[in-house]
Protein backbone atom coordinates (compact mmCIF):
# COMPACT_ATOMS: atom_id res chain seq x y z
CA UNK A 1 0.00 0.00 0.00
CA UNK A 2 1.31 3.42 -0.94
CA UNK A 3 -0.17 6.86 -1.28
CA UNK A 4 0.59 10.36 -2.48
CA UNK A 5 -1.75 13.01 -1.14
CA UNK A 6 -1.66 16.51 -2.60
CA UNK A 7 -4.31 17.90 -0.29
CA UNK A 8 -4.16 21.50 -1.50
CA UNK A 9 -5.15 20.32 -5.01
CA UNK A 10 -7.45 17.58 -3.69
CA UNK A 11 -5.48 14.95 -5.53
CA UNK A 12 -4.67 11.52 -4.15
CA UNK A 13 -2.93 8.52 -5.67
CA UNK A 14 -3.24 5.14 -3.95
CA UNK A 15 -1.40 2.05 -5.15
CA UNK A 16 -2.18 -1.43 -3.83
CA UNK A 17 -3.05 -4.95 -4.96
CA UNK A 18 -1.98 -4.49 -8.60
CA UNK A 19 -3.81 -1.22 -9.19
CA UNK A 20 -3.22 2.50 -8.73
CA UNK A 21 -6.09 4.95 -8.53
CA UNK A 22 -6.08 8.72 -8.82
CA UNK A 23 -9.02 10.27 -6.98
CA UNK A 24 -10.67 6.82 -7.02
CA UNK A 25 -10.25 6.39 -10.81
CA UNK A 26 -7.91 3.65 -12.12
CA UNK A 27 -4.80 4.93 -13.90
CA UNK A 28 -1.91 3.40 -15.87
CA UNK A 29 1.58 4.73 -16.37
CA UNK A 30 2.47 5.63 -19.95
CA UNK A 31 5.13 7.75 -21.54
CA UNK A 32 8.35 7.93 -23.48
CA UNK A 33 10.15 4.77 -24.50
CA UNK A 34 13.53 6.40 -25.21
CA UNK A 35 15.69 8.75 -23.17
CA UNK A 36 15.81 11.29 -26.00
CA UNK A 37 12.02 11.72 -25.75
CA UNK A 38 11.79 11.76 -21.95
CA UNK A 39 10.86 14.53 -19.56
CA UNK A 40 12.95 13.85 -16.45
CA UNK A 41 12.24 15.25 -13.00
CA UNK A 42 14.45 15.62 -9.94
CA UNK A 43 13.67 17.67 -6.87
CA UNK A 44 16.88 19.66 -7.34
CA UNK A 45 20.19 19.12 -9.14
CA UNK A 46 21.87 19.90 -5.81
CA UNK A 47 20.68 16.64 -4.21
CA UNK A 48 23.36 14.65 -6.04
CA UNK A 49 26.60 14.23 -4.12
CA UNK A 50 29.96 15.23 -5.59
CA UNK A 51 31.53 12.42 -7.57
CA UNK A 52 29.55 9.37 -8.62
CA UNK A 53 26.05 10.77 -8.10
CA UNK A 54 26.67 14.02 -9.97
CA UNK A 55 28.57 12.23 -12.74
CA UNK A 56 25.80 9.67 -13.33
CA UNK A 57 22.98 12.25 -13.09
CA UNK A 58 24.74 14.57 -15.54
CA UNK A 59 25.30 11.66 -17.96
CA UNK A 60 21.57 10.93 -17.86
CA UNK A 61 20.55 14.60 -17.96
CA UNK A 62 22.46 15.07 -21.23
CA UNK A 63 20.45 12.28 -22.88
CA UNK A 64 16.88 13.27 -22.01
CA UNK A 65 14.65 15.68 -23.89
CA UNK A 66 14.26 18.01 -20.92
CA UNK A 67 15.32 17.93 -17.27
CA UNK A 68 12.83 19.56 -14.92
CA UNK A 69 13.21 20.38 -11.24
CA UNK A 70 10.83 20.65 -8.32
CA UNK A 71 7.65 18.66 -7.73
CA UNK A 72 9.06 16.38 -5.00
CA UNK A 73 6.67 13.40 -4.62
CA UNK A 74 4.19 14.96 -7.06
CA UNK A 75 6.49 13.97 -9.95
CA UNK A 76 6.01 10.30 -9.01
CA UNK A 77 2.24 10.77 -9.16
CA UNK A 78 2.56 12.34 -12.61
CA UNK A 79 4.77 9.43 -13.68
CA UNK A 80 2.20 6.89 -12.43
CA UNK A 81 -0.55 8.80 -14.26
CA UNK A 82 1.26 8.93 -17.60
CA UNK A 83 1.08 12.71 -17.52
CA UNK A 84 4.25 14.63 -18.33
CA UNK A 85 6.81 12.99 -16.05
CA UNK A 86 8.37 10.10 -17.89
CA UNK A 87 11.30 9.66 -15.53
CA UNK A 88 12.13 10.68 -11.95
CA UNK A 89 15.72 10.37 -10.73
CA UNK A 90 16.79 11.31 -7.21
CA UNK A 91 19.45 10.71 -4.60
CA UNK A 92 19.96 11.36 -0.91
CA UNK A 93 16.45 10.20 -0.02
CA UNK A 94 15.42 8.57 3.23
CA UNK A 95 13.20 5.50 3.38
CA UNK A 96 10.38 7.80 4.47
CA UNK A 97 10.84 9.81 1.25
CA UNK A 98 10.26 6.98 -1.22
CA UNK A 99 8.70 3.84 0.30
CA UNK A 100 5.10 5.10 -0.04
CA UNK A 101 5.80 6.04 -3.68
CA UNK A 102 6.96 2.59 -4.81
CA UNK A 103 3.48 0.92 -4.75
CA UNK A 104 1.93 3.93 -6.50
CA UNK A 105 4.34 3.76 -9.45
CA UNK A 106 4.63 -0.04 -9.69
CA UNK A 107 0.90 -0.78 -9.35
CA UNK A 108 0.25 1.75 -12.14
CA UNK A 109 2.51 -0.29 -14.43
CA UNK A 110 5.61 1.87 -14.10
CA UNK A 111 9.01 0.80 -12.81
CA UNK A 112 10.83 2.00 -9.70
CA UNK A 113 14.12 0.79 -8.28
CA UNK A 114 17.50 1.89 -7.03
CA UNK A 115 20.07 3.07 -9.58
CA UNK A 116 21.36 -0.49 -10.01
CA UNK A 117 17.90 -1.76 -10.93
CA UNK A 118 17.39 -3.49 -7.59
CA UNK A 119 14.04 -3.39 -5.75
CA UNK A 120 13.54 -0.72 -3.11
CA UNK A 121 12.75 -2.40 0.20
CA UNK A 122 13.16 -1.56 3.85
CA UNK A 123 16.15 -3.91 3.89
CA UNK A 124 17.86 -2.49 0.78
CA UNK A 125 18.19 1.14 1.89
CA UNK A 126 21.79 0.81 3.10
CA UNK A 127 22.79 -0.50 -0.32
CA UNK A 128 20.66 1.87 -2.42
CA UNK A 129 21.78 4.88 -0.34
CA UNK A 130 18.53 6.64 -1.22
CA UNK A 131 19.25 6.68 -4.96
CA UNK A 132 15.98 6.01 -6.80
CA UNK A 133 14.73 5.97 -10.36
CA UNK A 134 11.11 5.76 -11.47
CA UNK A 135 9.96 5.45 -15.07
CA UNK A 136 6.60 5.33 -16.79
CA UNK A 137 7.71 2.52 -19.12
CA UNK A 138 9.96 -0.53 -18.71
CA UNK A 139 11.97 0.48 -21.78
CA UNK A 140 12.75 3.91 -20.36
CA UNK A 141 13.54 2.46 -16.93
CA UNK A 142 15.99 -0.01 -18.47
CA UNK A 143 17.76 2.76 -20.43
CA UNK A 144 17.98 5.00 -17.35
CA UNK A 145 19.32 2.23 -15.11
CA UNK A 146 21.95 1.41 -17.73
CA UNK A 147 23.26 5.00 -17.55
CA UNK A 148 22.94 5.33 -13.78
CA UNK A 149 24.68 2.03 -13.05
CA UNK A 150 27.57 2.45 -15.49
CA UNK A 151 30.91 2.13 -13.72
CA UNK A 152 32.38 5.46 -12.83
CA UNK A 153 35.83 6.94 -12.58
CA UNK A 154 34.85 7.46 -8.94
CA UNK A 155 35.45 4.39 -6.80
CA UNK A 156 32.68 5.37 -4.45
CA UNK A 157 30.78 8.39 -3.30
CA UNK A 158 31.89 7.78 0.25
CA UNK A 159 34.48 10.17 1.69
CA UNK A 160 38.01 9.09 0.87
CA UNK A 161 39.67 10.42 4.01
CA UNK A 162 40.77 7.97 6.72
CA UNK A 163 38.55 7.16 9.68
CA UNK A 164 39.31 8.89 12.94
CA UNK A 165 38.66 7.16 16.23
CA UNK A 166 37.09 9.41 18.82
Amino acid sequence: LGAIDQCVLRERWVGANGQTVFNKQPIRAAGALKLQDAMMYATTPHMFGVGLETERFEALRRQVKRPLYGCDCYAYGLCASGFGADLVVEADLGIYDYMALVPVVINAGGCMSDWRGQPLTLQSHEVSKGRVVAAATPELWEAAVKVLSTPSRWKSCEPSWPSVLL
